[in-house]
């Protein structure tokens, strides 16, 4: 029974690397808004965790389950106890080393201050998300991004229109939704969403940021900035109060949080295959300069 319980934990790394993920790219805390993601290991991320190992299991070993009896803090992860089982009791258990927010499950224990310093790709969704940029692109970067924060007005307003007057033929950059902050950024995505409706998308989505302190303090602002750019502003309220939009808004956060996202902006770049983006993990608003030299190494590599 050994050797398919070490076969089934190969597997579960191989599915670390490509599912899971924590950082490839990180820079200073001032650059990055914080998602309040939990500090310590709770159940509901243990069951979560479970449920996804028992998910690659049972794709070729259905008669084999696995469960979390135990965890302890160790260092900045949690030690925990992997059990595999079958009717017939415990097969196999194991200590593995797992982050608080679930995001990397290891065999061993790893330095993660080193492991941000190393390149991790995975492989992002781009949903049916609205784009910037070349629709055939050679390059997609995946923007996780949150109306409430400040580092991605920054990223909207000066970083990304430089990198679209570049790389505007060669790059798609895809926005999606990561409601760090609660309600208030639900609503904002809720409300971009509706404004899409009647066409303004990204109309709206630059009022947002570009007037982020005055809607923040008064959310009324966002009907005004409705009635700014045209909308029926009737059917904008009506949109927003029905939450048709929440479940799509939703389905990008719970998204982002399996790629490991914790704090906005959060990037994937890298080359497209199909409706995935194989992308390098990049947290935080980078300068011109810095995505720049990121893109065309994935131009290089594409090329």
């Amino acid at each position: 029974m050994r050797d398919l319980a070490v076969g089934v934990v190969i597997g579960l790394i191989i599915g670390a690397i490509a599912v899971y993920a924590f950082t490839a790219l990180q820079p200073s805390g001032e650059e990055v808004c914080p998602a309040n993601p939990p500090e310590s290991l709770d159940q509901k991320t243990l069951e979560s965790v479970s449920k996804k190992l028992n998910n690659l299991i049972h794709q070729n070993n259905p008669d084999v389950s696995v469960r979390i009896s135990d965890y302890s803090p160790y260092g900045e992860v949690y030690r925990v106890k992997v059990e595999f089982y079958n009717d017939n009791g415990t097969l196999e258990s194991y200590d593995m080393f797992l982050t608080a927010n679930g995001s990397l499950l290891f065999t061993n224990y790893v330095d993660l201050t080193k492991l941000s310093e190393e390149e991790v790709r995975i492989n992002v969704s781009i949903d049916d998300d609205p784009f910037k940029g070349a629709e055939d692109a050679k390059v997609v970067i995946v923007e996780f991004s949150n109306y409430a924060c400040g580092h991605c007005a920054d990223f909207a307003i000066e970083t990304e229109p430089k990198i679209l007057e570049k790389y505007g033929d060669k790059v798609k950059i895809v926005f999606r939704d990561f409601p760090g902050f609660g309600e208030i950024s639900y609503f904002a995505a809720e409300a971009a969403n509706c404004a899409g409706e009647q066409g303004k998308y990204w109309e709206f989505h630059d009022l947002l940021f570009e007037n982020q302190r005055e809607w923040i303090s008064n959310n009324s602002k966002i009907y005004d900035y409705a009635e700014q750019l045209g909308l029926n502003v009737d059917e904008f309220k009506a949109c927003i109060e029905s939450g048709k939009y929440r479940e799509e808004v939703d389905k990008d956060y719970k998204d982002g949080i399996s790629y490991g996202v914790t704090g906005t902006p959060t990037f994937f770049i890298g080359t497209p295959n199909g409706t995935f983006v194989n992308g390098k993990k990049v947290a935080g608003a980078l300068n011109f300069e810095q995505f720049a030299a990121l893109i065309e190494q994935e131009l290089q590599q594409a090329s």
